[in-house]
C-alpha cells in the first residue's frame, strides 16, 4: 500500500475545500449539515456529459414519492439498465451531487442508468434507504418498458452507503425469490460497523478524508435504535451470501473502509459467488464524482462500466 493521494485527487480536495468555509456535519441540525455536504459535493459537476435523454420521474414509496432519474445515452442497449445507488454515509447526497459521474457511467457503458434519492438518516434510519431501493426497483421492472427503459437484464451499482444499500438489496431480492439483478457493481462500500481492519488505522486519522470517526457517525445514524442487534440486511458482511449474481468490487487504496470490500470480497469466494476486485491506487473515499478533474476517477467509472456490461453480455 502507499500513503501518497493522486495529484489530480489532492487538487480536486483543495478546490472543494477552497469553495466552502470549513464545517463539521456532526455538530450542525441535520438538515443544514446535510445542505452544506451537498453544496461542497456539487462542486465536481461543471461540464456535464450530453445525453439524449436526462428525465425525472415519481415513484410511489412508503415514505412518499422518490425522485428517480433516467439518463439515457443516444446509442443505448435496449433490453437492459444500470441501476445506481448513490452514496453519501445514509445522510446526505443525492442524484444531482453524482449527476456528472452517472451521465459518465450511461456513456462509457452505453446502457440507460437509472438512480434515485432514498430517505436519509438520521431522520429515516434503516430500512427507510432499502425500502425505498426496494420500490424503485419494483417500479422499474413493472414501469421500465412502457417509459422506453430497457429491463431485460438490470445490473445494481453504488458507491459508498450506496453500495452497501445495493449489497441489501440484491440479498432481499434473493430472499424473496424476485427478479435478481445481473450482477453488481459496488465501490468503496461500508459493510459492517465496528470493524478493526488495517485500512482504519491506516487511512482513518483524517489526512486522506473520510476519518473512522466520522464512519462510525454515519453508521450510528443508519442503524438508530438498531445500533446494538443491527439486522442482518443493515450490515450484509454478515449475512449469507450464497446465490448472488457476480460483483465487482472497487476499492480506493487510502480509504478507511478498504478493507470492508477485501472481506466482502473473501466472504463472496466463500460462497461461491464469481468476485472481481480492483485497487484504485492512491484514491481516497468519494473520487467517483471527481470524473471532471481526475483521470484516475474517469479510469475507475470505465472499468465500472465495463464489469457491468460484462455481466449483462
Amino acid at each position: 500500500m502507499q500513503d501518497e493521494i493522486d495529484r489530480e485527487i489532492a487538487r480536486a480536495r483543495s478546490l472543494q475545500v477552497a469553495a466552502s468555509a470549513p464545517f463539521d456535519i456532526t455538530r450542525l441540525p441535520p438538515a443544514q449539515a446535510r445542505a452544506l455536504a451537498n453544496r461542497a459535493a456539487m462542486v465536481f459537476n461543471d461540464g456535464k456529459p450530453e445525453l439524449s435523454r436526462v428525465e425525472d420521474f415519481k415513484v410511489p414509496g412508503q415514505g412518499g414519492p422518490i425522485r428517480a432519474r433516467l439518463y439515457q445515452p443516444a446509442v443505448a442497449r435496449s433490453d437492459a439498465a444500470i441501476f445506481y445507488i448513490h452514496g453519501g454515509g445514509w445522510f446526505a447526497c443525492d442524484v444531482d451531487t453524482h449527476d456528472r459521474m452517472l451521465r459518465f457511467l450511461a456513456m462509457k457503458a452505453g446502457i440507460s442508468v437509472l438512480a434515485f434519492d432514498y430517505r436519509l438518516s438520521p431522520e429515516h434510519p434503516y430500512p427507510a434507504a432499502l425500502d425505498d431501493s426496494l420500490a424503485v426497483w419494483h417500479w422499474l421492472h413493472r414501469e421500465g418498458e412502457a417509459l422506453s427503459i430497457g429491463t431485460g437484464k438490470i445490473a445494481v451499482s453504488g458507491d459508498s452507503a450506496g453500495a452497501n444499500v445495493g449489497l441489501a438489496l440484491a440479498l432481499a431480492l434473493r430472499d424473496d425469490c424476485a427478479a435478481m439483478p445481473a450482477g453488481l457493481a459496488l465501490c468503496y462500500g461500508c459493510f459492517a460497523p465496528g470493524l478493526e481492519t488495517e485500512s482504519r488505522a491506516r487511512y482513518g486519522g483524517g489526512a486522506f478524508g473520510l476519518t473512522g470517526e466520522r464512519m462510525d457517525w454515519y453508521w450510528a445514524n443508519y442503524l438508530g435504535e438498531a445500533a446494538q442487534y443491527p439486522p442482518v440486511l443493515a450490515v450484509p458482511l454478515h449475512a449469507s451470501l450464497a446465490g448472488l449474481p457476480p460483483v465487482f468490487l472497487g476499492i480506493s487504496e487510502c480509504d478507511v473502509v478498504a478493507d470492508d470490500s477485501r472481506l466482502l470480497a473473501a466472504r463472496l469466494t466463500d460462497a461461491g459467488v464469481p468476485v472481481e476486485l480492483e485497487v484504485w491506487p492512491r484514491a481516497t473515499h468519494g473520487m467517483l464524482q471527481m470524473t471532471r478533474d481526475v483521470g484516475i476517477a474517469r479510469d475507475a467509472v470505465a472499468s465500472i462500466a465495463r464489469a457491468l456490461c460484462n455481466v449483462m453480455a
